[in-house]
């Protein structure tokens, strides 16, 4: 893990609030692993889960307050990481279910792992998506419904979301979850992060921030 500064080269917008942030920079990192973001909002960086988009390092932001607003609007930013455990599926045929600004970690994981990627979204994308993408809580739930014949899934979105997702899908093969925990420093030190589990407490940013779904809900 180290600090460094990245600088931007595309910004790309897919909605009205969500953005894929490319970089010129290249770094190594694993799958679901994740940078901390300075901005000058905060006295404490924020999470941003990293991918690929365009064969560049790439990370979704989602614009929800000042924070994210800065790191859009920012042609150079400073970070560290890569943070976190990289997830390992299990063998066998895999899919991935997550939201429009998680497109850059699908791209990623579906390179590495050629699985199946499905996205959903509360709007329509504003470019082509390369995965199959439903639109609205109707459709999204006939699209999980609809997924048989997999090994594992791997779901990364909002809280309510991965919920819905591990409701749906828990008694068809295993499910992970990236969990979105509030932290501070993503090394272990501030403990912001911590997870009640059924193995006991569990620091995202170390622990995670993948975990099995069943060993935070039944």
């Amino acid at each position: 893990m180290e600090n460094f500064s990245l600088s931007r080269c595309e910004l790309i917008r897919l909605n009205r609030d969500t953005f894929i942030v490319t970089f010129n920079e290249k770094i190594d990192f694993e799958p679901t692993q994740f940078i901390m973001i300075e901005t000058e909002t905060s006295i404490v960086r924020k999470p941003f889960g990293l991918g690929r988009w365009n064969d560049r390092l790439a990370i979704g932001v989602q614009v929800i307050g000042p924070g994210t607003a800065y790191i859009v609007r920012q042609e150079k930013l400073n970070a560290h990481g890569p943070c976190g455990k990289g997830f390992v599926p299990p063998k066998g045929r895999g899919a991935m279910i997550a939201t429009l600004a998680c497109l850059p970690m699908a791209f990623d994981l579906q390179e590495r792992y050629d699985c199946d990627v499905f996205i959903g979204s509360v709007d329509e994308p504003w470019i082509e998506v390369p995965f199959p993408i439903v639109v609205g809580d109707e459709a999204f739930l006939k699209m999980l419904q609809s997924l048989n014949g997999y090994d594992w899934f791997l779901v990364i979105g909002s809280d309510q979301m991965e919920k819905i997702v591990y409701d749906a899908l828990k008694d068809k093969a295993e499910v992970f979850v990236s969990f979105n925990e509030y932290m501070a420093c993503g090394i272990g030190a501030c403990r912001g992060c911590a997870k009640v589990t059924k193995h006991g407490l569990k620091h995202l940013c170390i622990d995670g921030p993948v975990l099995r779904g069943e060993e935070v809900w039944s």
